[in-house]
């Protein structure tokens, strides 16, 4: 048997990361990423479905050798990245199902609580302020910026104002619903799409036993994994505001919610937390 493939998604800071770790554990399997290969898989369709000479009825064949030959691309971009002895390889980045790049691989997708998502894309974004324009769009978050650059538990200490911006807030809340509400649309238009989700929340409450459901779904022995220990293990014994990998804690958005925040989460994304049954209704 050849080396198979599968997929790896999640929105950002979800906790994609960690997935695939827990996956590579296994003796059979390595999950690598991110390649972020919708970048070119979005545009390769659209030109796949337009361009006058992937339409002409006489090459009626063009476009999906065409494509077969991008997945094979991927295939060995994969294969060159993983472990050689690995027998079921992952494409793992934080994006939606769609679009698919691997057509027919197995995918598994993270799913986590949308306001802990929020927090952690936060101090993403105040740890790593090189690689994106947030401090452009929002001068007035300079100052504050400073003051955790200096101090790491900044936050800590003033909880009120890591989410101190409505635009900030509902825009993330909104991202991380349109990613969830997309993927639903994916499988109702792809129904023999082999998909599998994942709550982040029930990782955390019985990591072996959802590993093992994880395993079961790719088909290898779940016996042949690693003992979960190190960084396997939900959480980190302390938190590390400074670092890419910070806390990994469940409710975490306890702590820096004010109830002015509460409010802008609900107006963006409040019935995507009930459809997802993180809450009974609105009264959190």
């Amino acid at each position: 048997m050849g080396k198979q493939f599968f997929c790896v998604r999640g929105y950002m800071k979800s906790g994609t990361n960690w997935l695939g770790s827990l996956l590579s554990s296994h003796q059979h399997v390595d999950c690598v990423g991110e390649f972020h290969w919708q970048t070119v898989v979005q545009p390769f369709n659209k030109a796949l479905n337009t361009l006058p000479v992937y339409q002409n009825p006489e090459y009626p064949d063009l476009a999906q050798a065409t494509r077969a030959s991008l997945e094979n691309m991927i295939r060995e971009a994969l294969t060159a990245r993983a472990d050689p002895n690995a027998k079921f390889i992952g494409d793992r980045t934080p994006q939606p199902i769609e679009p698919v790049v691997l057509r027919g691989a197995p995918h598994i997708c993270i799913v986590r609580d949308g306001r802990d998502v929020l927090v952690s894309r936060a101090f993403h974004l105040y740890n790593r302020p090189q690689t994106h324009r947030f401090f452009e769009r929002f001068p007035k978050l300079a100052r504050t910026l400073e003051a955790f650059q200096k101090d790491p538990w900044f936050f800590s200490k003033n909880p009120d104002q890591l989410l101190g911006h409505q635009v900030f807030v509902k825009e993330s809340a909104r991202w991380w619903r349109e990613h969830l509400e997309q993927d639903r649309k994916t499988l109702e238009r792809l129904p023999r799409l082999p998909v599998k989700f994942v709550r982040y929340e029930d990782l955390h409450q019985n990591v072996e036993a959802k590993r093992a459901e994880l395993f079961e779904f790719l088909g290898v022995d779940p016996k042949k994994a690693a003992k979960i220990q190190g960084h396997l293990k939900p959480g980190f014994e302390e938190e590390r505001p400074d670092e890419f990998l910070r806390k990994g804690e469940v409710g975490d958005w306890t702590n820096y919610f004010t109830d002015k925040v509460k409010q802008w989460f609900k107006d963006a994304s409040g019935d995507e937390l009930t459809h997802q049954g993180y809450v009974d209704d609105d009264s959190w």
